[in-house]
């Protein structure tokens, strides 16, 4: 049997998904401008770090936070690592919690952070959300798109990449023109999956508008697709926001587009973390923002690090993590 991620993946120390949240937080600030942000509701998968959560309430002030589980036989663990006592647990599959046991009275930022690849669950959960969630609500999902194994787990028999993602979530699913070789390579995977994620967006969206006065019609606006990596498995997050015509304009004055991670393409917005030394960030830091003349002023004491790296670091500085080990008495 397959042991739980929070088992197998120390998700306090992943450099890059620490990038991500704290770019979610800063794009989530500026829903502000919508609403205020204690008339919001957070839920996600808080395993039993709930870095997230901390983050989540600590940036914004939300109170009204939500973790499912479905490891119900770890409730007690759960409920022992739950950092605030105003967290309300609900356990059980994201696909039986979210239609049966959530209170969908509110707005709502929901981040189902999947440990595992693209499926039929997942479109389930989307279905749910934009079938329920109110104007002004925030979805984000991150799934695994680290390329298939072309073998069956089981009989070690090759059953290719294209007949396994058609067993997750059904050939009609599959985007039109797509082959063996586009699930291969570690760009190709992601760009499919996201195409699939957001079709099943835009058709539920359609579905959720029929027979809907103009001004209560939804839009769905894109505002994430991050594709990085920490360990062994390359993940993909794609999200945005859901509004009716006629709170149109006052999501338009959230200016999301004026951050620079805010990403409405196909293309996904790579986050990758240099390893740096604390000495090494803090002379970059002294040099910001790094570009052609100030890197060309002290060229010879950055010779050891690629301009690959310079690069990267410049991309994410003021999101880099700074992991200290610390012994708490």
């Amino acid at each position: 049997m397959k042991r739980p991620s929070y088992e197998r993946v120390d998700y306090t120390v992943r450099p890059a998904k620490s990038v991500e949240r704290k770019m979610l937080c800063e794009a989530l600030v500026r829903l502000g401008h919508f609403r205020d942000l204690t008339q919001y509701r957070y839920v996600g998968l808080g395993s039993i770090f709930f870095s997230d959560f901390i983050l989540i309430h600590k940036s914004l002030g939300i109170k009204d936070l939500i973790s499912i589980e479905k490891e119900i036989g770890d409730k007690k663990r759960f409920e022992f690592n739950c950092p605030y006592k105003f967290i309300k647990m609900l356990f059980g599959n994201s696909n039986e919690v979210l239609p049966n046991k959530l209170k969908w009275t509110k707005k709502l930022i929901l981040w189902l952070d999947y440990d595992y690849k693209l499926d039929e669950s997942v479109f389930r959960d989307i279905s749910i959300f934009l079938l329920k969630a109110k104007s002004g609500s925030i979805i984000l999902l991150t799934i695994d798109v680290e390329p298939d194994d072309p073998k069956d787990e089981k009989t070690g028999k090759h059953v290719g990449r294209y007949d396994k993602l058609a067993d997750r979530i059904g050939i009609l699913k599959i985007p039109l023109g797509t082959e063996e070789k586009n699930l291969l390579d570690p760009a190709g995977f992601p760009r499919v999956c996201f195409e699939i994620i957001d079709n099943e967006i835009n058709k539920m969206i359609s579905i959720r508008n029929v027979g809907i006065e103009y001004n209560d019609r939804l839009e769905y606006k894109q505002l994430f697709n991050f594709l990085y990596k920490d360990g062994s498995a390359q993940m993909l997050s794609v999200g945005g926001i859901i509004y009716s015509q006629k709170d149109k304009k006052e999501i338009q004055a959230c200016n999301f587009d004026k951050l620079k991670f805010i990403n409405s393409t196909i293309k996904p917005y790579e986050i990758i973390v240099p390893k740096l030394t604390f000495r090494e960030v803090r002379y970059l830091d002294k040099l910001l923002p790094l570009n052609k003349s100030s890197l060309k002023r002290k060229k010879d004491d950055l010779s050891f690090l690629s301009e690959e790296m310079k690069k990267n670091y410049n991309k994410i500085y003021r999101y880099f993590p700074t992991f200290v080990e610390a012994e708490i008495g």
